[in-house]
């Protein structure tokens, strides 16, 4: 009587091997007379031995076990997770961050001052960035709080207990520092300097408590030019850096086209640095738009004409991106911190945790 036997089995590549005998089984005779006998033997044989690799309990790549075989080593290394399901620290996009505030100019004047247009030519820009309120105060403590806090003017003593992006960083060892133009010192709590050219509105690190009562944290306040006897090794950088330029370099007394100057000069200083071209980000966005422009983004993420403080430009520099790239999302200053918050592994804070809130590359 004529038997018929079908094995069948999954390989780990992910196939199916087929055997099938018909007829009486015979013996094979030695590995030497198979080879002379029969090209269909031979074929036989090495599907026998791929079924019995396949059972015997040998790791798989599929399961995730390691493999020895080259082919499976190479099946199991190119399956990459997508960076924007990456939140944790572990994780990190932008090993150094950078951001510089500038001071009181609109989207379109911005782009019409030719030394800021070239800068975002250059590189990337938002191009529906709102800043928060007026006047400048609120965007400040929004870009690091997630929330103006009740803060509705340039008040020079309203200190606040409230939770914000430095302690956070601390809290997970992650290195700050906050460089302010014309500072007179590390830790500097008066409202101006004697310079004239600081202005503690500029400055919302000092208006919280956690850092102005704790002598480590308000010792990384510091003068902007010990960020620049740094910029040459990444190793002495923070991996947050916060620049506020002075009153004059800011745009706040000085011509936009000024503060263009300086602002491209300390753009060519970070983009020189070990520490920025280690994939780093710098992101250059303005506290708020020129008077009379309230629009913002409403709770829902939808442009509106008012509760805002104005179209702003926002400035994306990284080393992967390609030049003149637009940006388009509606965007605020609380889309920067969460975007900060999100390279480093940092709970959200206030607005910054919104669902629908666009984050900057």
């Amino acid at each position: 009587m004529r038997s018929e036997q079908v094995v069948s089995k999954i390989g780990a590549l992910g196939f199916v091997v087929m055997v099938s005998t018909r007829g009486p089984r015979h013996r094979l005779g030695s590995h030497s007379t198979v080879i002379r006998r029969s090209g269909v033997a031979l074929a036989l044989i090495a599907a026998l031995v791929l079924l019995s690799s396949c059972s015997s309990g040998a790791s798989s790549p599929i399961t995730g076990g390691s493999s020895t075989t080259g082919a499976a080593s190479s099946t199991t290394s190119t399956v990459t997770p997508s960076s924007t399901t990456s939140t944790t620290a572990a994780a990190v996009s932008h090993p150094h961050v950078f951001v510089i505030v500038m001071e009181n100019l609109g989207y379109a004047a911005a782009l019409s001052t030719p030394s800021i247009a070239a800068l975002a030519k250059r590189w990337a820009y938002a191009s529906n960035y709102y800043a928060t309120a007026h006047p400048s105060l609120p965007n400040y403590l929004s870009l690091i709080a997630g929330s103006t806090l009740g803060v509705t003017s340039d008040c020079v003593d309203c200190f606040v207990n409230a939770p914000n992006l430095a302690v956070e960083l601390a809290g997970k060892g992650i290195s700050w520092s906050a460089y302010m133009e014309a500072l007179p010192g590390d830790c500097y709590l008066a409202p101006y300097a004697p310079s004239g050219l600081y202005a503690g509105k500029h400055d919302p690190f000092v208006y919280f408590d956690a850092i102005r009562n704790s002598a480590s944290l308000c010792a990384q306040i510091r003068p902007l030019g010990e960020l620049t006897s740094q910029l040459g090794s990444s190793g002495q950088i923070p991996s947050f850096v916060w620049i506020t330029p002075n009153l004059c370099n800011d745009g706040h007394n000085c011509a936009p086209q000024s503060a263009g100057t300086w602002l491209t000069s300390m753009v060519s200083s970070i983009t020189a640095s070990s520490a920025w071209k280690d994939n780093g980000a710098l992101y250059i966005t303005w506290d708020e738009g020129n008077g009379g422009d309230d629009s913002g983004l409403g709770a829902s993420g939808q442009i509106q004409s008012s509760g805002g403080g104005g179209h702003v430009l926002t400035l994306v520099i990284e080393p992967k991106l390609a030049p003149g790239t637009v940006i388009s999302a509606p965007m605020d200053h609380y889309s920067l911190l969460k975007s900060i918050e999100v390279n480093f592994g940092l709970a959200e804070l206030g607005n910054s945790a919104q669902a629908s809130l666009a984050t900057l590359p």
